[in-house]
């Protein structure tokens, strides 16, 4: 079969030989990107940040607990990874040539880390999250009904009218998530790319094409939230067991880095979601680099 499949896809005298006319069109948008190199450069840094922390955790801060930890906890590092790893895999989807597909995975790595903030808060609790009640057998449709009521009123507390944000603020994050509604329902961001071809002016797009204005939304969106996950980052500290004095040096300065990133479309261009951003990432992810794991 496998020689076959080769037969039927030979192009140019190449086995798969048009594959490569895609992985060659992935490679000039990766390189492409190299452009936004202060983007790139804390992208990395968080990376190594947050690996840093893994190992730490693993090697330093885990020896030193000596009483059983909450069931929460698991719950929370669960999601907390698989937020980290949503992030590092949809930045590699963007780099390639994909940077809508990739602004979909921020979509539920937002709502994903909202929920986990909020339980920390104790504006909901975990079990919620999971759509599990205690002392009650498990049904799917009420487990699925509890989730969508929990993820609403999350939602109203975080970034809504019970969020005690500023109106200006709450009406720009209504924007600001109606655009990730676009992309994930219906793919109208990137349908608007397909418009050339739909008027008779030009081929069906099929390769990945790099253009800026797509990249740099990615880029925005990928740095906000990530300083959602920074920030959360110092509760994988258990209760009583602390990360040494450079590991917070490193978290402050990153915070920093973060929130300059966060807010430079406000200074560089006049737009209201930087600074709506810094406001919102501050008081609804309230935590430092002391800050250990709460329930």
């Amino acid at each position: 079969m496998c020689r076959r499949l080769g037969e039927i896809s030979e192009y140019k005298g190449v086995a798969y030989g048009r594959a490569h006319l895609l992985f060659d069109e992935e490679q000039k948008h990766s390189q492409a990107v190299l452009k936004f190199q202060g983007y790139l450069a804390l992208s990395d840094a968080l990376k190594c940040f947050y690996l840093e922390t893994v190992e730490l955790m693993n090697t330093e801060c885990r020896p030193k607990v000596t009483t059983p930890l909450s069931e929460f906890y698991g719950l929370f590092l669960s999601r907390f990874v698989h937020s980290f790893q949503s992030l590092f895999g949809s930045e590699r989807l963007a780099i390639n040539g994909y940077p809508y597909h990739a602004y979909t995975i921020l979509r539920n790595t937002f709502d994903n880390l909202t929920l986990v903030s909020a339980a920390l808060q104790k504006m909901t609790d975990y079990y919620a999250i999971e759509g599990i009640e205690p002392g009650k057998p498990f049904d799917a449709d009420s487990a699925r009904k509890l989730r969508k009521k929990t993820e609403f009123s999350v939602k109203s507390q975080m970034m809504g009218n019970q969020s005690g944000l500023t109106q200006a603020a709450i009406d720009e994050l209504a924007l600001w998530d109606a655009m990730f509604d676009y992309e994930v329902h219906g793919a109208r961001l990137s349908l608007a790319a397909s418009q050339e071809w739909l008027r008779g002016q030009s081929p069906l797009p099929a390769l990945p094409t790099f253009r800026e204005q797509a990249f740099a939304m990615f880029m925005n969106r990928f740095a906000e939230i990530s300083w959602m996950a920074l920030r959360l980052l110092p509760l994988i500290q258990p209760p009583g067991v602390h990360f040494s004095a450079p590991w917070k040096d490193k978290w402050e300065f990153l915070d920093t880095a973060c929130g300059e990133m966060v807010e430079s479309p406000s200074k560089q261009s006049g737009k209201k979601i930087g600074t709506v951003m810094v406001e919102f990432v501050k008081a609804k992810f309230p935590f430092s680099h002391s800050t250990t794991f709460p329930l």
